[in-house]
């Protein structure tokens, strides 16, 4: 009897609690698995942001959605970034079977079997079921849902069915298979065994040494970063696991960048973006001049191979990554998500990256589009993880200020008539009548209003038997560019396929020997839009993208031949954004070597790059040598002047300088773009 109790329990503690959730109509399910699992049998998934084609779901959805369940009843496995069929998941694509699948769930999951023996007694209503399992198995569940989970599978399997009153009764396929499943007797379940039953493995020593500190010492929460984050997609996580595994051994900064470059196909200068992250976040450390090697814990991550290691580290270096997970408890926008960042200190583009870690890492889901919560794991995980009671505060660490007037030089904001255009462009986009004109007009001016903002020669053309929009400018060759721009305002805020019209748009292309398609709207919806404006090489915008381009190129002074990147298909907006971003971090980088000078200059005389390399590798911004060498000589240079150089070495990073007459620097620059402006007004 004993080894009988023994058995009993060991089956109650291997098995899982709570089944994964799979999205779509009950009804389609087996047929949504079966074709799903045919899928990756034919070939493996390395993106899952791409929409598996699911005959019997009429709703698209990208693999990422499909996941939990596949996983998390066996089916597949995620290797590498890549999905691919586990042994079950073969044996199933080889005979599959609702039997099959049957016993997988019994197999994975508690009171499955357990549930289908009660309704096999007679049949009884969803409220009885419920109430008898947790009578009999000492269960507190507030609502029907688990229970229903199970019996919608169940009946989805046919091993019950409906014989009217509302009651359920076993089929003869659901007595048959109770034959062959062992079943966990109530009587070995002791009250308050039920626990919240998600395995977690421990951190290993390095990683956990890490959380204790913080645990222990609160204070450090305040010194958690807030740095930008840049990886090449998709599986992001495992990209960064090839990178640190590349890592593990010393290596010198050129054959990193090199092997980098090369393995994801990206510029230098987006590995220069990455830099500053892995070092800031834990992952790099650089024990020697251009000499890199994995961190400790870094190492102890690539050798668990578990993505909870990796989102513990983060976690103990930068702002809001538990702290996401526990905003997002209950069913949340996108949009409240990145509104609780801001208050951590981090704008949006930074939240969606950490966003994006913890959907691939399983901690957070998209229960429906731009919604997400906080998955079983993902709570799991953060009951073990020092939280930041408080909003730790937000210091401005990239701003300069004059310590004469306490008057901060930054990129200015947006201008009262630029917010206008603006609004107007959002507003237009989802009111084909806006400003009470006829239908697109609004939304088409609103386009070219912000063209015009950026600089671009811009016409609206508009009507029948033409494009909306044509905007023109001249590439770094001084050749006259042109691209159309098709306006498409959408009451409900997204544009299909059908909404656009081939045969128009290649002609209104030709008739304005245009080399750019762009059409702009609220947003797109489905892969058909996407995939054939790829192959017709049409650039898709949305407006909140057109906006962001606009302030940018305000904000960081960028070319039109830059900013026209985003036309070009099919990676143009991806280009751009990379642009930005490594434009954003040379502009942070120049304000935090002039601020380090102001705050060092008194106490060192004068300073080189190297100084300033050991002052500001802890920082947020954590700028490498070359960074810190470069920001230098613009700064040095005759037309700016802001820094003098004192002495010259054999090495240019132990040049010195000093910084004099930088009100008189900031004036004459200033005065020098107002000239300009005037001249072109």
């Amino acid at each position: 009897m004993n080894n009988d109790i023994q058995k009993h329990k060991a089956e109650w503690k291997r098995k899982g609690w709570s089944i994964p959730e799979l999205r779509g109509s009950k009804h389609t399910w087996y047929g949504t698995v079966t074709e799903l699992i045919q899928s990756i049998g034919t070939s493996s998934v390395a993106d899952l942001d791409l929409r598996p084609n699911v005959v019997s779901e009429s709703i698209e959805l990208p693999w990422r959605s499909y996941v939990p369940f596949l996983k998390g009843i066996g089916l597949v496995s995620n290797r590498a970034g890549v999905l691919s069929l586990s042994d079950d998941g073969l044996a199933f694509l080889k005979t599959p079977s609702k039997e099959f699948l049957a016993n997988l769930l019994h197999e994975k999951y508690r009171l499955f079997g357990e549930l289908l023996d009660l309704i096999a007694s007679c049949p009884k209503t969803i409220v009885e079921v419920d109430s008898e399992i947790c009578e009999a198995y000492c269960l507190d569940w507030t609502n029907l849902n688990n229970t229903r989970r199970r019996m919608d599978w169940l009946e989805v399997l046919d091993l019950i069915q409906s014989v009217g009153n509302r009651k359920w009764g076993a089929t003869k396929e659901g007595e048959e298979i109770l034959k062959s499943w062992f079943l966990i007797s109530p009587e070995v379940v002791e009250d308050n065994a039920i626990e919240f039953d998600i395995s977690i493995p421990t951190a290993p020593p390095a990683i956990n040494e890490l959380l204790f500190k913080l645990h222990t010492n609160p204070s450090l929460h305040h010194k958690r970063n807030t740095y930008n984050i840049w990886i090449p997609s998709p599986n992001r996580i495992e990209n960064l696991r090839t990178i640190v595994q590349f890592s593990s051994e010393k290596v010198s900064r050129s054959d990193l960048f090199r092997f980098i470059e090369n393995e994801f196909n990206i510029k230098s200068s987006s590995v220069e973006s990455m830099m500053p992250f892995m070092r800031a976040d834990g992952l790099l450390e650089e024990v020697g001049r251009g000499v890199y090697v994995a961190t400790t814990a870094a190492k102890e991550w690539c050798a668990s191979g578990n993505d909870l290691d990796f989102i513990r580290i983060i976690h103990a270096h930068k702002r809001f990554v538990g702290e996401m997970i526990a905003a997002a408890e209950q069913v949340v926008t996108r949009n409240e998500i990145y509104a609780e960042g801001k208050k951590h200190g981090l704008n949006t583009e930074k939240a969606r990256w950490i966003m994006g870690f913890l959907l691939e890492a399983g901690l957070l889901e998209e229960t429906q589009y731009l919604h997400v919560k906080s998955t079983p794991l993902g709570l799991r995980f953060i009951s073990e993880l020092p939280l930041a009671k408080e909003i730790p505060e937000i210091s401005n660490t990239t701003a300069y200020t004059n310590s004469s007037d306490n008057t901060s030089i930054e990129n200015p904001e947006c201008t009262c008539e630029s917010d206008a255009r603006f609004d107007l462009l959002q507003a237009a986009a989802r009111d084909p009548f806006a400003e009470g004109k006829a239908s697109g007009v609004a939304f088409e001016e609103a386009i070219e209003s912000v063209f015009d903002y950026m600089g671009f020669d811009v016409k609206r053309i508009g009507g029948s038997g033409n494009t909306d929009v044509v905007v023109r400018w001249k590439d770094n060759d001084g050749k006259m560019i042109t691209a159309i721009v098709d306006g498409k305002s959408k009451s409900n805020g997204s544009v299909t396929h059908s909404d656009i019209s081939d045969v128009a748009i290649e002609t209104h292309k030709e008739r304005n020997d245009a080399d750019f398609v762009a059409i702009v709207g609220p947003g797109f919806s489905g892969d058909t839009i996407k995939n054939h404006a790829r192959k017709k090489g049409f650039a898709l915008i949305t407006d909140l993208e057109l906006i962001d381009i606009a302030k940018e190129c305000k904000a960081l002074g960028l070319s039109l031949a830059e900013v026209a990147i985003a036309f070009k298909v099919p990676n143009g907006l991806a280009q751009l954004n990379e642009l930005i971003t490594t434009r954003k971090r040379y502009q942070e980088i120049l304000t935090l070597v002039v601020s380090t000078f102001r705050q060092e200059q008194d106490a060192m005389d004068s300073l080189s790059a190297r100084d300033l390399y050991f002052l500001l590798r802890r920082t947020d911004l954590s700028p490498s040598l070359e960074e810190l060498i470069n920001a230098f000589i613009t700064l040095a240079k005759e037309e700016i002047g802001l820094l003098v150089l004192t002495k010259t070495a054999s090495s240019i990073e132990n040049n010195t300088y000093v910084i004099r007459g930088e009100k008189h620097c900031i004036n004459r620059l200033r005065a020098l773009a107002n000239a300009i402006e005037n001249g072109l007004v």
